[in-house]
């Protein structure tokens, strides 16, 4: 039920501001918010919405980007002591505007009226329980990060798309990541009379032209065939022989970058990619670029991902440092391999960091060693080292012995603030 209207209120003092979810099953005559519009002085919502109130005849604002001008229009005219009404289309406080403007107003100068979102409409339809559906909102963003964080953690994610994220884009990215276990449902103009929806396999998907006006639900059909964990087995990953972090070294190496939940983590000369897969279990919210330049050990970290699910881990073949200028700045680097490919790779490495941000070398040789110590003594970086020796017990004439792995040096540091 929407409540009455706020009685007049005097020159100069700010009005109660309204925010009402329309939903996705309102009817067209809108009688739900009917009595809010009618005593509004300015009606604010998206373009397409202020279409559907033609009659309206106060000041209307469209909100769009840059938001920052919209929300000094919205000052204005409350200061000015003129009824603002907000319109969104579903719920406000879900992926809406509504907690945005309870803070820059205040809770006790906000009224928000709760509506059906897509997401809501979308799991009635599929009869699904839609809190276990983990939601990501891609609208206005340029960041698909945090869509592949969920995507190995949760059989169903719900995607708010736009028009640089489509649901032939996201399928064609997914192929690329190797999610071939998952399929598509999309959820066209719900709420409207050409409301439509369906399964599209993602091959399907990639080619399809989809309504504008889109929410995309990703089901896990297929479980991964390795369950992934901590300290995995060497035999769990496709290697080379030899060419892995050991699970032991490789436990200590992520306690060393302490990983905090939204880092982007670059795996250098990632190998087979067991790190950076291991990684993004810290990563709830990050993510992984794994950098290899052999094609072979590149194929066997696609393999990877895909057998674990490890969906957060974008894979770029190339020689460092030439290939890192197009990728984002990371917060946490392991550089696992490499320091051979050429001048400049710690040069460039440590400028890009983020400030705050940690650098950790698994190192064998002591000249590799030296030379990542050194560079850092030259930045002034403090510089923490340890050896990590493992032996593991092996039988041998009716006894046990222990058989020592070859020593590793992990060598971190943070880049300082400024």
């Amino acid at each position: 039920m929407v409540p009455s209207s706020p009685p007049p209120a005097s020159p100069n003092t700010p009005c109660l501001v309204d925010i009402v979810g329309l939903g996705q099953d309102r009817p067209a005559d809108h009688d739900r918010c009917h009595q809010v519009i009618q005593a509004a002085d300015v009606l604010v919502a998206g373009e397409r919405i202020l279409t559907e109130f033609p009659d309206f005849s106060g000041e209307r604002i469209v909100i769009k980007a840059p938001l920052s001008s919209v929300l000094e229009k919205l000052d204005q005219a409350r200061d000015a002591g003129r009824r603002v009404v907000v319109l969104v289309g579903g719920d406000p406080c879900f992926y809406g505007i509504g907690p945005l403007l309870a803070r820059r107003w205040g809770r006790e100068n906000v009224r928000l009226h709760p509506a059906t979102t897509t997401l809501q409409a979308a799991a009635a339809l599929l009869g699904i329980a839609w809190q276990g559906v983990a939601t990501v909102s891609l609208h206005g963003r340029n960041r698909t990060t945090p869509l592949f964080a969920v995507l190995g953690r949760h059989p169903w994610v719900a995607v708010y798309t736009d028009h640089l994220h489509t649901p032939a884009i996201l399928a064609a990215m997914l192929l690329e990541r190797g999610a071939d276990n998952l399929r598509m449902w999309v959820f066209e103009n719900l709420g409207l009379a050409d409301q439509r929806w369906g399964m599209f396999p993602l091959e399907e998907a990639q080619t399809h032209v989809f309504s504008p006006l889109n929410l995309v639900l990703l089901e896990r059909f297929q479980e991964p065939e390795i369950r992934l964990t901590l300290g995995m087995s060497e035999q769990a990953y496709v290697h080379e022989q030899g060419m892995i972090t050991k699970p032991m070294v490789r436990a200590a190496a992520l306690a060393a970058l302490s990983l905090e939940p939204e880092n982007l983590l670059w795996d250098l000369g990632a190998g087979c990619g067991s790190v950076g897969i291991e990684a993004g279990l810290f990563l709830p919210a990050g993510g992984v670029v794994a950098v290899e330049k052999e094609a072979r050990r590149v194929v066997m970290i696609r393999k990877n991902v895909r057998r674990t699910n490890a969906f957060w881990v974008h894979v770029l073949q190339g020689r460092m440092p030439n290939c890192l200028p197009g990728l984002p700045e990371p917060d946490r680097i392991f550089l696992g391999g490499g320091l051979s490919q050429g001048d400049g790779l710690l040069e460039t490495v440590c400028t890009r960091l983020r400030p705050g941000g940690r650098l950790v070398a698994a190192l064998v040789l002591l000249e590799s060693l030296e030379q990542v110590r050194g560079h850092l003594d030259r930045l002034h970086w403090p510089v923490e080292l340890i050896q990590v020796q493992v032996s593991h017990a092996t039988p041998l004439a009716g006894g046990v012995r222990l058989n020592a792995q070859n020593p590793v040096f992990l060598i971190s540091s943070r880049k300082p603030d400024s």
